[in-house]
C-alpha cells in the first residue's frame, strides 16, 4: 500500500510510525500508557482492523499494533518465505529492536496463531494472551489442501493480485466477501478493506502468507502454553468454525472462553467497545504489575 496515497485517510494515522530493520520496513501504531498490549491482525487485514479498539484500549494500556509482513504498509520479508516461523522471528526482531516487551498479546485469526507460536517458543513472555476467533488449525478436509495450493497457483500468475485488487474496487463484491465471514461491517470499515484489498501489493502479501502457512505443529504449541489465554468467539463466524474453539480449549492448561453469539469472524470490528471491556476484564484477573513502556514514539 502507498502511504502517501492511503495514509492521509488511514485510521489513527497520527499514531503511525515506520521502522526500517534488516531491509524490512514496518508500519506500527502506538499510543497510551501502562501495561504493554500488542495487537496482531489476521491474514488480509491491517492495523485498521483494530481502528476502534486502539483509542479505547490506550486509556488503560500502552498499545502497539503492527502491520504483518506484506500487509498494509509493511514490506514483504526480504529473502524469506512468509511462513509462520519466519513471520514470528521477524516480529520478535522488531520488538527487540524497539525494546517492546508485551505484557499481553491480542491476536485475531492468524494473528492468534502467531501469538501462540511466539509465546510457546519464548520469543516473547506475555502474562496472558487473547485469541479472537483464533485460526489454530488448517481448514478441514479438502479445503485444507486446496486453499494453500490455490494461493500458490495465484502467486505464479503475476496478474492475479492486480485482478483481485481491481475486483475489490466493486463495493457489492467486497460486501459479499465480507458477509461470508458472518460479520456485518459499517460502510467506513468496508472502505478501509476496499483500500487494503484494492492494493495489488497487499493482495500479493496475503496470498504469499496463505501459500506458506503451516499449522501442523500448532496443537503442540497450544499444549505448551503456560500463560492464561482467553478465547473470544464469534458465534456466527463463517471463516473459522466456532466448534474448533472447543478443540483448542481442551489443549490449554489455563484457558477461558466467551462467545459473542450474534457476531462473525470480525467480531472485534462489530462490537469494539464490548471487546475492549472483555479484554480489560480478563486482564484485571491477572493482578499484574505494569511494565514500563520502552518503545520510543517517533
Amino acid at each position: 500500500m502507498d502511504w502517501y496515497k492511503e495514509g492521509p485517510n488511514w485510521p489513527n494515522r497520527h499514531l503511525s510510525r515506520f521502522v526500517s530493520l534488516a531491509n524490512n520496513r514496518w508500519h506500527l501504531q502506538q499510543d497510551g500508557t501502562g501495561p504493554i498490549i500488542l495487537l496482531l491482525h489476521g491474514t488480509g487485514a491491517t492495523t485498521h482492523s483494530y481502528a476502534e479498539l486502539i483509542p479505547e484500549l490506550s486509556k488503560r494500556f500502552s498499545v502497539v499494533a503492527i502491520d504483518l509482513p506484506g500487509h498494509g504498509f509493511t514490506s514483504t520479508l526480504q529473502r524469506q518465505r512468509p511462513s509462520l516461523e519466519n513471520v514470528c522471528a521477524a516480529i520478535a526482531e522488531l520488538l527487540s529492536s524497539e525494546s517492546i516487551m508485551p505484557d499481553y498479546v491480542v491476536g485475531h485469526s492468524a494473528g492468534a496463531a502467531i501469538a501462540v507460536q511466539m509465546t510457546a517458543e519464548r520469543m516473547i513472555q506475555p502474562r496472558a494472551l487473547v485469541a479472537i476467533n483464533g485460526a489454530f488449525f488448517p481448514f478441514p478436509g479438502f479445503s485444507g489442501q486446496i486453499f494453500p495450493a490455490a494461493a500458490k497457483l495465484l502467486l505464479l500468475n503475476p496478474f492475479a493480485p492486480h485482478i483481485f485488487a481491481m475486483s475489490a474496487s466493486n463495493m457489492n463484491r467486497l460486501s459479499a466477501l465480507m458477509d461470508s465471514t458472518g460479520s456485518k461491517l459499517c460502510n467506513q470499515a468496508l472502505k478501509h478493506y476496499q483500500s487494503a484489498l484494492g492494493s495489488a501489493q497487499h493482495v500479493e502479501g496475503t496470498l504469499a502468507m496463505m501459500a506458506n502457512w503451516d499449522l501442523k505443529h500448532m496443537e503442540s504449541k497450544l499444549r505448551q502454553l503456560e500463560c492464561p489465554m482467553l478465547q473470544i468467539i464469534g458465534g456466527q463466524d463463517g471463516t473459522v468454525d466456532p466448534q474448533l474453539s472447543h478443540r483448542s480449549h481442551r489443549l490449554l492448561r489455563n484457558g477461558t472462553r466467551t462467545v459473542f453469539k450474534g457476531c462473525g469472524h470480525l467480531v472485534h470490528e462489530e462490537q469494539p467497545l464490548e471487546m475492549c471491556d472483555a479484554i480489560a476484564s480478563f486482564v484485571a484477573t491477572m493482578g499484574s504489575r505494569p511494565r514500563s513502556f520502552q518503545g520510543a514514539l517517533q
